[in-house]
């Protein structure tokens, strides 16, 4: 498994096929304009450098992954652990949600850099590490440095890659070839450094976030093992299990908060609660193989897109298309490689592709698995990405010696594709020119491959021309598929935002209808109540239908600001629409270019002493859903009969400090307090050394009975699974440290 100064290189610049535009003009590499799709941000489009959309299908980056991302930032420049995320929903678990990947230490690395230039940098070590990895994995097969290199192309710039890249998904995929060579080295070679190797690359994937892809890939490596061990199995096996035990135990500070936080959410009550998944129609599947063939049959985003029967369309981010420059050295693998390996790699793609199409009968044995029953499935498309990549890299490495052989192949493949879009260019709702366009950047590749390979008399001339034509073709194919945005469009200031304060009590805000896309707020320092996760709190989700509209895959919309939850959810300001009238209760601040700023009257501080207090364990949605003030009634969950008592009277001064909130409260008399931060588990209550028991509040927020008297409260957000985690991670860390010198005093001493 060599490494030469020409493959470092190349594997050094591959990324900047992509993020080189970006670095050179110093523009921001990740799809911030999609922000500009909404008011305020939308008015200043133009000024920011901002003329149009280039693609809408990144949007979750926009609004998830980047907004994460500052709140990240903003716990360290707070000096407090990423734990908790105060800009959404009403405050939201941060590292415990996983996807935000505090601790990867690529994210590390990039909190170093400033935000606008950060984002280039990750992106550009998500294609280096994918790249990095399929070389390994490929020289570990024995392949040549070129064959190689462009198999690590073509994954590296693979449209699945490359469309999840700045997500958790995308960083963690990327990583499937480098847990693949370990799984190798554990089969073939189970030992000490085999388990590390694996080790370290199965500790990578699970610091991304994304549990599920590390299920689906973690599945796939026991299988490859399964297929490649040559020494007792055993051995083999004591080897990978240690090599997971490892991982679990190195990385308990980060699952554990994750684990605990899981069942708290409304999106795993969801998959648990049995519904299967659907499967697909075989001519749904047939419809998918087409566009994994030609992938410009999805049209594109934001430019052409066809028309197709309901149930029909494929999305083009879920595909195993990874340039048709693949496909002629996969086939030949296929019908000439002399090698075991091409049927496993061959059954991966086929199965690949039949999980990520919803195939009837693989989707339906996928459902019924435990764990996998929880997973979205269809993601192990990726495979089949991956598996064309190393069956074109033996493909290459074998035809090295029967060169007009695959330079037919390519012929071939060639002329078969431009059959296939004959029919478009007249039985399609994409236009003819667009069609053809897109059919001269797939083919014409292919062609240029034949007449190179009878032309060029070297085997590593023909190779390094075949490397050249895939890199021109991924580049022209997926080259603009994440923008390069003027940095002035990095979240400008906003006009009207100066008259938010900035200082005093906390407070929340509120986008009325489709104004101020959810989770931008915390690029602006300013917590929104609305927000758009994949971990929602179940209990805050059960309020949603009392203050906003719930929206499928999407964050909840707040249309009307008379919602009195909004007022005991401490919503002060709102971004009104500009000819909306002006609610009961709320005043004019000024109106500006997209919106109007309201101001609430009515909104209860972050922490208040309601006047009545409803006791027990019922369930109050319905109750809630009927009270027109939250500060005159509150419902309070305790153990016993239910009682509707007047509250004691006080009073409560709250300040922030970071996540944590610093809470005065003067009692008159001996009450109940309600603060309205989401209750996930894991909120502490102190005054001095005393710990002061916690209740649900108003369902899902935090209650507290404090005594007469005046009373310092700190409110910190510490998961007691966070802290036994790292204490876990801390030990592990101790003995493997010391592993060597054990090893090596029993080897003195023997």
């Amino acid at each position: 498994m060599t490494l030469s100064r020409v493959a470092s290189v190349v594997l050094i610049l591959l990324p900047l096929c992509l993020t080189g535009g970006a670095l050179v003009t110093g523009k921001v590499y990740a799809p911030v304009d999609l922000a500009y799709h909404f008011d305020p941000l939308a008015s200043m489009a133009t000024r920011v450098g901002i003329d149009r959309i280039a693609n809408p299908l990144p949007s979750d980056v926009a609004v998830q992954f980047l907004p994460w991302n500052a709140a990240l930032r903003w716990a360290i420049a707070h000096g407090q652990w990423p734990l908790w995320n105060p800009f959404e929903l009403c405050g939201n678990v941060l590292a415990a949600a996983a996807q935000s990947a505090p601790f990867h230490p690529v994210t590390l690395l990039g909190l170093l850099i400033p935000a606008q230039d950060a984002f280039g940098f990750m992106a550009a070590m998500t294609y280096f590490l994918a790249a990095l990895g399929m070389f390994l994995f490929l020289r570990n097969l024995e392949l040549r440095q070129l064959p190689s290199l462009f198999g690590a192309a073509g994954w590296s710039l693979s449209t699945y890659v490359v469309a999840f890249t700045h997500t958790a998904h995308g960083n963690a995929i990327a990583l499937l070839p480098l847990v693949m060579l370990g799984a190798r080295c554990v089969a073939l070679g189970p030992g000490v450094r085999a388990t590390a190797l694996l080790a370290s690359a199965l500790i990578l994937i699970t610091l991304c976030g994304h549990p599920e892809t590390s299920l689906h890939v973690v599945a796939l490596a026991i299988a490859y093992v399964i297929v490649s061990a040559r020494t007792r199995l055993s051995r083999v096996a004591i080897s990978g299990l240690a090599a997971g035990v490892i991982t679990l135990l190195l990385t308990a500070f980060f699952l554990t908060p994750m684990i605990d936080a899981i069942p708290q959410t409304r999106e795993y009550l969801h998959r648990r609660s049995g519904s299967e998944a659907q499967s697909a129609s075989w001519s749904s599947v047939a419809h998918v193989l087409r566009s994994n063939i030609l992938p410009f049959a999805e049209g594109r985003a934001g430019v052409e897109e066809p028309q197709y029967e309901r149930g029909l369309q494929h999305h083009s981010m879920g595909t195993a298309y990874a340039g048709a420059m693949l496909f002629a050295p996969a086939l030949f693998a296929l019908l000439r490689a002399r090698t075991r390996e091409k049927w496993f790699f061959g059954g991966v793609a086929v199965f690949g592709f039949l999980a990520g199409a919803e195939a009837p009968i693989v989707s339906a044995i996928l459902a019924r698995l435990p764990l996998f029953s929880l997973a979205i499935n269809a993601r192990m498309i990726s495979f089949a990405a991956f598996a064309i990549c190393v069956l074109a890299s033996i493909g290459l490495h074998a035809s090295l010696t029967e060169r007009r052989r695959l330079a037919f192949l390519f012929l071939i493949v060639g002329l078969v594709i431009a059959a296939l879009t004959m029919p478009m260019a007249f039985h399609s709702t994409l236009t003819p020119d667009f069609v053809r366009a897109n059919a001269i950047r797939e083919v014409a590749p292919l062609l240029l491959a034949f007449a190179l390979l009878i032309a060029f008399r070297t085997n590593r001339a023909a190779a390094t021309g075949l490397l050249a034509l895939l890199l021109v073709q991924r580049v022209i194919e997926i080259g603009g598929f994440i923008p390069a945005v003027d940095r002035r469009a990095f979240f400008p200031p906003i006009a009207g935002f100066e008259n938010l304060p900035r200082n005093g009590d906390p407070y929340r805000i509120v986008g009325q209808g489709p104004l101020f896309a959810p989770n931008i707020a915390a690029h602006y320092g300013l917590e929104d109540v609305r927000g758009y996760q994949a971990m929602t709190f179940a209990r805050l989700a059960e309020t949603f239908p009392l203050w906003s509209i719930p929206q499928p895959v999407w964050s909840n919309r707040v249309d009307d600001l008379t919602a009195p939850m909004l007022s005991m959810m401490n919503v002060r300001f709102a971004l009104a629409l500009p000819d909306s009238p002006i609610p009961p209760s709320w005043r004019l601040v000024g109106r500006y270019p997209g919106y109007a700023l309201l101001e609430n009257s009515r909104a209860l501080p972050r922490a208040f002493v309601p006047r009545v207090v409803h006791t027990g364990m019922n369930y109050v949605i319905r109750d809630m859903g009927a009270c027109s003030d939250f500060g005159a009634e509150a419902w309070i969950e305790t153990p016993g009969p239910t009682t509707d008592v007047a509250n004691g009277s006080g009073s409560v001064r709250v300040r922030a400090d970071g996540a944590r909130l610093l809470l005065h409260a003067s009692m008159q008399s001996p009450g109940w307090i309600v603060i309205s931060e989401t209750a996930w588990k894991g909120w502490r209550a102190t005054t001095g050394r005393e710990v002061i028991k916690l209740h649900f509040a108003d369902r899902a927020f935090l209650g507290m009975y404090v005594p007469a008297g005046e009373h310092d409260i700190v409110l910190s957000y510490r998961p007691t699974a966070a802290a036994n985690g790292a204490i876990v991670s801390i030990a592990t860390a101790g003995l493997l440290a010391a592993f060597p010198f054990l090893r090596r005093r029993r080897s003195l001493s023997s």
